[in-house]
């Protein structure tokens, strides 16, 4: 079951582990409530004052114990008693069989708060649910899984209490899919890095999310990668044996899947490797982790794994170091995988495998979500552009104000004709791709009086209907056809 070992530190923060693994409960034993009050978390129970309301933690089931009181030292801070002990009361009801494993109470948790969601409860305590369950996820907490959450429970609907229908989904910054903007701001940042400049702690974070990049990986597969499951194969091509996102009963336990990766990927390891031998003066053997823990004094690295609260540690001290103005987690880059599959016409089934999902139904989820953006390629193209150009580098000129004659730009619309768009103002040979790349080019003398909206909006059906809807998504984010739409986009509001 759960062995809790407290020791009040200055910080005051209460550790509780649970023998079965190796995961942490990390709160503040003592905090203060919205009233004022100090709770003493280390009792089984607590009296809310002034209304009197106590909050007994014996009720709750051990394997959620320490969950909940995590959750009571940081929400008493901003919700009344009166949530709080309705919470108390939403958390009694869920029960596990004794001594059961990570694995059974995880999915015996997720098939709970199925049947609650799905029964006729109220929406405001299924809201709670949501709350508290998304909580645990960010928070890393063992049993709570973010597929789960991410691919279920936060895209239910249920409305309000008040029978007004209204949509209490909340949209959450850094928590969704990278969107196309950031990740170029991304891979450009990525690119730029040097991973011997880096320190170890620093390039243990860029491995780590360079692997949820490439492959889609969680932090709880990162985190148990062994030097071992690195290699090569006969046609010299690099690879990963990826832990399983989710083991499954007693014979899925330490299985493997064989996922080929890049070469920068597979040079990076390497990097990481020899920093590991230069700081120990020892060679590093096949069992000993990727993502290993420091000595505190010296960093010599260990024979240990990082813990999940560690890697995110070592996640943020990376995101530092490349310096964006977005947040970027294994978790958000594993959307952005999955999405991206789904963008390109992957089979369900293979999205399933290669994010290590048994059910099928999370998945549909993104698919519905993933066509639907599909469907409105203008929209997405209109609203990713916004960044791509600060201001438009050409011109806008009356047709008789070109500054070269004989270097007109013709290009379709949507009645197939040929449209004078503009006039290249190069006095070098173009070696570009007109007509699309002029309208991120600097020679451009784009024609006012030209319908340049229909020129871009026929360039992108076009596209879209000679590639199919999910290859377009992956053309259309090319830099001339965002160029093009900024253009169109800047034309319409004036600003040029």
């Amino acid at each position: 079951m759960m062995n809790l070992n407290v020791t009040v530190s200055e910080a005051k923060l209460l550790k509780a582990s649970f023998e079965s693994i190796d995961e942490e409960i990390v709160y503040d034993p003592y905090p203060i409530t919205e009233t004022g009050q100090r709770l003493d978390l280390t009792l089984n129970k607590c009296q809310l004052i002034p209304e009197r309301r106590l909050l007994n933690f014996e009720h709750i089931d051990p394997y959620l114990r320490e969950h909940f009181k995590a959750w009571i030292s940081y929400a008493c801070k901003k919700y009344s008693n009166e949530s709080l002990y309705v919470q108390h009361q939403l958390m009694k009801r869920f029960k596990f069989n004794e001594n059961s494993s990570q694995e059974a109470v995880s999915e015996s948790l997720e098939n709970q708060v199925r049947q609650i969601m799905e029964s006729d409860i109220g929406s405001s305590s299924k809201s709670a649910i949501r709350l508290i369950y998304g909580w645990c996820v960010e928070e890393q907490l063992p049993f709570f899984d973010e597929d789960f959450f991410d691919l279920y429970l936060d895209t239910l609907k249920f409305g309000t209490d008040e029978g007004k229908g209204k949509d209490v989904l909340m949209e959450m910054a850094n928590r969704g899919p990278l969107t196309i903007s950031e990740q170029r701001v991304f891979k450009d940042a990525m690119g730029n890095v040097v991973p011997e400049q880096l320190s170890i702690i620093e390039l243990q974070g860029m491995v780590g999310l360079k692997i949820g990049q490439v492959l889609g990986a969680r932090d709880v597969q990162v985190i148990k990668i062994q030097f071992k499951h690195v290699g090569v194969s006969d046609d010299g091509k690099p690879y990963l044996l990826l832990p399983r996102a989710k083991q499954r009963g007693h014979k899925n336990n330490n299985k493997y899947k064989k996922r080929p990766i890049t070469h920068s990927l597979s040079n990076l390891i390497s990097v990481l490797k020899s920093l590991y031998e230069e700081a120990s003066g020892k060679k590093r053997t096949e069992d000993d982790f990727l993502l290993c823990t420091l000595t505190p004094r010296n960093r010599i690295p260990t024979k240990t794994r990082v813990t999940s609260l560690i890697y995110m540690e070592r996640r943020r001290k990376f995101e530092i170091a490349l310096g964006l103005k977005f947040k970027v987690t294994n978790r958000r880059l594993r959307k952005t995988f999955c999405t991206q599959l789904i963008a390109k016409g992957t089979p369900l089934k293979v999205v399933a495998e290669l994010m290590d999902h048994s059910d099928l139904q999370q998945l549909e989820v993104y698919y519905r979500h993933t066509h639907h953006i599909a469907r409105k390629l203008n929209d997405v193209l209109r609203s990713e552009a916004s960044d791509l150009l600060d201001a438009f580098e050409g011109k806008v000129v009356a047709p008789e104000d070109a500054s070269q004659a004989g270097q007109q730009i013709f290009a379709p619309s949507s009645d197939q004709k040929l449209h004078l768009i503009g006039s290249c103002g190069s006095a070098t040979p173009c070696s570009l791709n007109p007509p699309l790349s002029c309208y991120g080019c600097s020679s451009l003398e784009a024609f006012e009086d030209a319908d340049h909206k229909g020129v871009v909006d026929h360039l992108v059906q076009e596209t879209n209907t000679l590639f199919g809807e999910s290859h377009a998504v992956e053309i259309l984010q090319h830099k001339d056809f965002l160029a093009a739409t900024k253009f169109v986009q800047m034309l319409e509001r004036g600003e040029i």
